[in-house]
Formats: structure tokens, C-alpha cells, sequence
């Protein structure tokens, strides 16, 4: 699905040799949600409507630029940052210890934290009041209220994406804390399964609320759960004939697996984070090089 997503995706620029791609769909749902808006909103200016869109992406793509920054600082690669119509993803390669890949997930949710008395800070002194942290409203003219837009989707983002849902980057958290007392296989089979209890519930209540959006949103989750938890399963069964499937235990029966670490950061718009793909680990007498993988 990844691959898919990056072929179908075009280059915006490149920044401390990290390329930035924006993908086809990106632009359809950006048209589609200004025709909506168009009919009557928040502003009374329409162009204001592209104007939040924008700047939610490039909160995107900050959080996603945290994570591959992370990632680099710690030994592991980050090339690529695609954006798409659910978020971004940082295709980022951390070293296999859970420290490591402890700090690259987290970085990305702490770029929101440090926008929180930025932006709000902003609505502050324009407006001279902080209103409804949670929910977007009318200003005084069409500035103040895209900046409080502004404010609160980066708070709404930074609250969903935090939520210990695997692939979000809560999940992701979870997974690499629980990684340093129950091992690398166990660790993602348990988080993996709380996401993919969470995108079921996730899913009847959007259909019962006739949410397609979040319908989308907890199909993405559960099939980034799925795959989480298939990998944990082979993780465990690795651990259990003697291989190292972490850098912190270089030794075991075999060689180590073959990695493809992918901690895709998926960062929707009415949620985010993630996203990711996880990891394939493969156990083999000739292991390939590592792969480039994902976070969102």
C-alpha cells in the first residue's frame, strides 16, 4: 500500500536531503473540501478555507519532519515524507532498540506540544482571549478566526494522535515502552491488538453516525493493526527459535532477521498520527539489507 502511495505521489521539494511528496488525492480532497465550504462556512472569505487547509499541513508535515529529524539523531534513516489526504508519512528506519525508536515516534507528537503556546500564544495577542480550545469559532474577522482554527486542529491533532492506538503515534509509544519489559514481539502484538479493537469499535460508530471519513479513518487503523499484529506473531516466533530481533541482542542461534522497519506517522485531519506501516521481519539464514520502511 505504501509503495502504491508514493508512486502516486509528486515532489514538492527537498529539505536536509529529506524529499517531500504531496500525493494525487491530496489535491482532489483539498478541491472537493473547498467546493463544500464554499456553500457556507466560518469565513467570509472562501480563500480562508484554503488557508486553514494549508496551514493544517504544514503542522503535518513539522510533526513529520520531528520524526524523521528523530530518527537521523538516533542512527537510523529518514528520506522521505509523503503527504496525503489523511495526514502525512514519514518513511523513517530506526536502529531496532526501543530506545531509538522510542525517541523517533515521539518527536513528532512533541513538535505539536511545542506549537500549543506558539499558536495560542498568536490567538492571544491578536484577540485578546482564548476561547474554546476544542471547537473552532467566529471571530472578530476571518484572521482571527483562521488563526484559532489554526490553534485548535493542532490541539485536536496532538490529542487523537497521542491516543494508545496502534498505528498512531500513541500506539507506536506504547509499543517501544512496553518493547523494554516484554521484548520486541510481544510489545507489538499487544499494541497491535488494541488497534485493531479500537478500529472495530472505531468503525461501527462512524457507520452509525453515517461518518465516511471516519469510516476511512478506522479501515486505514485496522488494516495497519492487522499487519502490526501479523508482524508481532513473527517477531514472537523468531524470539522463541533463538534469533535477535533487536540490536540490544546481537547474538542468538541464527542471524539476525532481515529488517524493514517502517514507523509510518499517520497525522489525519480530524485525527491524525499515523499512521505507519509496520515492519516486516523476515528470519532468514541470508538476510537482505534493511529496507527503507515507514511512521502516521
Amino acid at each position: 500500500m505504501l509503495n502504491r502511495l508514493q508512486s502516486g505521489s509528486f515532489r514538492l521539494f527537498t529539505l536536509f536531503g529529506i524529499h517531500v511528496f504531496v500525493h494525487w488525492s491530496w489535491l482532489v480532497v483539498a478541491y472537493i473540501q473547498y467546493t463544500i465550504a464554499s456553500r457556507g462556512g466560518m469565513f467570509d472569505n472562501h480563500l480562508w478555507h484554503v488557508a486553514v487547509y494549508l496551514g493544517v499541513f504544514a503542522i503535518v508535515l513539522l510533526h513529520e519532519f520531528g520524526h524523521a529529524l528523530a530518527c537521523r539523531s538516533v542512527g537510523g534513516k529518514a528520506e522521505t515524507i509523503v503527504l496525503w489526504p489523511l495526514g502525512g508519512i514519514a518513511y523513517i528506519q530506526p536502529p531496532a532498540r526501543p530506545g531509538a525508536v522510542l525517541w523517533a515516534i515521539a518527536a513528532g507528537p512533541l513538535v505539536n506540544v511545542a506549537l500549543l503556546p506558539v499558536l495560542w500564544g498568536l490567538v492571544w495577542m491578536v484577540t485578546g482571549e482564548v476561547v474554546e480550545p476544542l471547537r473552532i469559532v467566529h471571530g472578530g474577522s476571518d484572521f482571527h478566526t483562521f488563526l484559532h482554527a489554526i490553534a485548535v486542529l493542532n490541539t485536536v491533532l496532538l490529542a487523537f494522535n497521542i491516543l494508545p492506538i496502534y498505528p498512531l503515534d500513541g500506539g507506536q509509544i506504547l509499543q517501544a515502552t512496553l518493547w523494554f519489559f516484554l521484548g520486541r514481539g510481544q510489545s507489538m502484538t499487544i499494541a497491535a491488538s488494541i488497534g485493531l479493537i479500537a478500529a472495530g469499535a472505531g468503525g461501527v460508530a462512524a457507520v452509525a453516525y453515517g461518518d465516511i471519513f471516519l469510516v476511512l479513518i478506522a479501515a486505514f487503523v485496522g488494516w495497519q493493526a492487522f499487519h502490526g499484529w501479523r508482524l508481532g506473531t513473527l517477531l514472537k516466533l523468531a524470539e522463541a527459535r533463538g534469533y535477535a530481533t533487536d540490536e540490544r541482542h546481537p547474538t542468538g542461534q541464527g542471524p539476525p532477521p532481515a529488517q524493514r522497519i517502517g514507523q509510518p506517522n499517520f497525522n489525519p485531519f480530524g485525527p491524525t498520527r499515523s499512521t505507519h506501516e509496520p515492519p516486516e521481519v523476515v528470519a532468514t539464514q541470508n538476510p537482505r539489507p534493511a529496507e527503507r520502511g515507514w511512521k502516521m
